[in-house]
């Protein structure tokens, strides 16, 4: 896949595109790239997305708190495996934003990136607001600069359209479980393995205090998990909280620890990273360590025996 981030240096090519932020690379991302490769292949056109470099949420600063489905790095490794040919990082500012959809279409896709068919989807919106644009001014625009503009069909299961938005209300839910139907894949995170009070050594259930590598990834609601995590390029079951942890801990940091089953080794400093199967409890507040290791006890059975 040909990565591209600085328009103004690309030679240009006919080709098919998309665009969007892509967050988390769901089913619904995933459908329009299927139309679009349809829609390309009679003329034989490379696949082009165009989304960008941060996030426009991160950009124009509408979210403080971490929303994020993906990382750059995982969206790029997502998209190429869906077989995209090319892949624009639009480095989004004021004045690209400040842009028309027409001037956009023109100045954007034609001249600097040589777009012929474009996939817009079904909620998506290009260029600077305004209230009578649509698909329909798209398509009469791009019947002006010679880009066939085609809407992509809404992707739904269950009857609920799949979209970024709607992952993230399941994973603040704590649904992970909803949330894997909806990416087509487990939602996971990664980072490095960080020090941490060593409670979990004290109770028996030696933990792994994760940091993000993206700060700005989504955390799942505060709760127990069951997880794969994979260390060395090796899966192992295990056992995650994220909370506070309220029976040890007395400054109600929020945290990530997973305690990874049948696993010993050093790996403090270490990469690891954690896909969520599913939630099996709240996050609790026990009156002893004793009622604590009891229960993390009871959670790695479970984990352990496939127990519901």
């Amino acid at each position: 896949m040909k990565i591209i981030t600085d328009i103004n240096e690309y030679i240009q090519e006919p080709c098919a595109a998309t665009i969007g932020s892509f967050d988390g690379v769901h089913l619904g991302h995933r459908s329009i790239l299927d139309e679009l490769r349809e829609a390309a292949s009679a003329d034989g056109l490379p696949i082009m997305v165009l989304t960008f470099a941060r996030h426009p949420r991160l950009v124009f600063g509408c979210d403080a708190g971490p929303f994020l489905l993906s990382s750059r790095e995982g969206k790029i490794a997502l998209l190429e495996s869906l077989g995209v040919d090319i892949l624009v990082m639009l480095d989004l500012d004021t004045y690209m934003a400040s842009m028309s959809a027409e001037r956009f279409m023109r100045e954007v896709l034609l001249e600097r990136l040589g777009v012929c068919i474009l996939a817009v989807g079904y909620d998506h919106h290009f260029g600077k607001p305004c209230i009578t644009e649509g698909i329909r001014e798209y398509i009469l625009y791009g019947k002006k600069l010679g880009i066939d503009v085609f809407r992509a069909s809404p992707f739904a299961i269950n009857g609920k359209k799949v979209s970024s938005s709607e992952v993230r209300q399941t994973l603040l839910d704590g649904d992970v479980e909803t949330a894997a139907l909806l990416l087509g894949r487990r939602y996971s995170i990664s980072g490095k393995v960080v020090r941490c009070a060593g409670i979990g050594h004290t109770l028996g259930f030696p933990t792994a205090n994760i940091a993000p590598s993206c700060d700005m990834l989504i955390m799942p609601k505060n709760g127990v998990y069951e997880v794969d995590a994979i260390v060395a390029g090796k899966t192992y079951k295990g056992v995650m909280n994220i909370g506070v942890k309220p029976t040890v801990n007395s400054d109600k940091m929020r945290s990530a620890e997973v305690h990874i089953i049948d696993f010993s080794g050093d790996i403090y400093g270490k990469s690891i990273s954690v896909s969520f199967v599913r939630r099996l409890r709240d996050e609790a507040h026990f009156d002893s360590l004793e009622s604590l290791r009891a229960q993390i006890e009871l959670d790695v059975e479970k984990v352990k025996n496939k127990m519901i």
